[in-house]
């Protein structure tokens, strides 16, 4: 059934790409389809089969290396009049590793860092396992391989409880394989990237890549915590859905308390050079060097450890470091990250090979963010089929007819 879905969606997408794509065909044989043509499409679906649904969204595409689309949608606040806008900001939730790691990515390349630097040659933490403790180091922080146990002490994040002491109790936690042998998704754990950070470089983890990050890439509205998200008064305020209507909630600061795996907020204005520096736009900032560093897998995940439905043209599916990465249909190497904390869901895609790129911010808890990824991917693929197909035909004719044996 899944796939008998995904072939009529996929036709479905072809027909809407066609019919976009034919005055262009019409004017010349030789006239390059341009990227634009999914971008309208992708907008169109959010406009009409999502927006009805939700509060508010902000939506940024690059294709071919450009910002083709860079837009808010909604309002900001159920029930009220102001719109979203290119600097509403959101709250990243998760999407908030991508820069922890990318943090991390700038320090191991300032020399201050080593991705194989034992956590315990600058922190004091205790294991229960000390053999296994000794071996977690920065790179199986940020690829959730330290081996403890799945999404140690999140509970008692959402508690409220300081990061601080919850961190000392990691030396609680069971281990289930030895370090970097299995998946194991963190958020205090992960966390550990900023105190390893203060360590080396004498600086906050905030302060730090406010400074290495969001200032020369223009981030200007990009922030940590929850005192500067509830300040602004251009915020996305989160929703909730009851009894079949949005509610707005006040964002909660639990965890706020550990930045590096969920403290960040940014606009789609922001995520728009977020996403151009991961594409290698931004070499001053972000060396090519680093891109491939934390873009490379690092240990394979199921469709349910990475939180993706099944999709017949999504495969090999892996953690790197701070990003999940996956290929789809004939396209390799897709790198993406996605978010959600109460009120809120943020997904981020990208190809630095076909340096085009999706960021969708909402302001809801949805299922609809996940599927505007999936769209893009679909919309994506269907146009470059319809580009490619006639390029190789074009050159299996100035090649003539192939040699036989006969």
């Amino acid at each position: 059934m899944a796939v008998m879905r995904y072939l009529t969606a996929h036709l479905f997408h072809s027909l809407l790409l066609s019919s976009l794509f034919c005055g262009a065909a019409a004017a010349s044989d030789d006239m390059s389809h341009r990227p634009v043509d999914y971008v309208q499409a992708l907008e169109q679906y959010l406009v009409e089969e999502i927006m009805p649904h939700i509060p508010g969204a902000a939506l940024a595409v690059i294709a071919d290396g450009q910002i083709e689309l860079l837009k808010g949608y909604g309002v900001r606040r159920a029930g009220g009049s102001k719109p979203i806008n290119r600097d509403t900001v959101f709250r990243l939730a998760s999407v908030s590793k991508t820069i922890a790691a990318t943090s991390a990515g700038v320090a191991v390349h300032e020399g201050d860092l080593q991705w194989q630097t034992p956590v315990s040659e600058h922190l004091t933490l205790q294991f229960k396992n000390p053999d296994y403790g000794e071996r977690i180091t920065l790179q199986s922080v940020l690829s959730h391989t330290t081996g403890l146990m799945p999404q140690a002490y999140t509970n008692l994040i959402e508690a409220n409880i300081p990061y601080q002491e919850v961190a000392e109790r990691i030396r609680e936690v069971e281990f289930i394989c030895p370090p970097e042998t299995c998946y194991s998704y963190q958020n205090v754990a992960f966390s550990l990237v900023g105190d390893l950070l203060l360590a080396a470089t004498g600086e906050t983890y905030e302060d730090y890549t406010t400074r290495r990050l969001f200032r020369p890439l223009n981030m200007n509205t990009a922030s940590f915590g929850w005192q500067a998200f509830t300040e602004n008064p251009n915020r996305a305020t989160p929703h909730i859905k009851s009894r079949g209507r949005w509610h707005p909630v006040e964002p909660s600061p639990n965890y706020y308390n550990v930045a590096p795996a969920a403290g960040a907020n940014a606009s789609i204005a922001d995520m728009a050079q977020w996403v151009r520096a991961q594409l290698g736009q931004r070499p001053d900032v972000l060396p090519l060097e680093l891109l491939e560093q934390i873009h490379s897998p690092q240990v394979a995940t199921s469709f349910r450890q990475a939180h993706y439905r099944s999709h017949p043209a999504l495969s090999n599916i892996h953690y790197g470091l701070g990003w999940r990465i996956f290929d789809f249909a004939e396209h390799q190497h897709f790198v993406h990250h996605g978010g959600w904390v109460e009120g809120t869901r943020t997904e981020v895609l990208f190809n630095r090979e076909r340096q085009m790129g999706l960021v969708f911010l909402s302001n809801s808890e949805n299922r609809y963010a996940r599927e505007v990824v999936y769209r893009f991917l679909e919309l994506y693929a269907d146009y470059y089929r319809q580009i490619e197909a006639p390029a190789l035909l074009r050159k299996t004719d100035r090649q003539g007819p192939s040699p036989t044996n006969g």
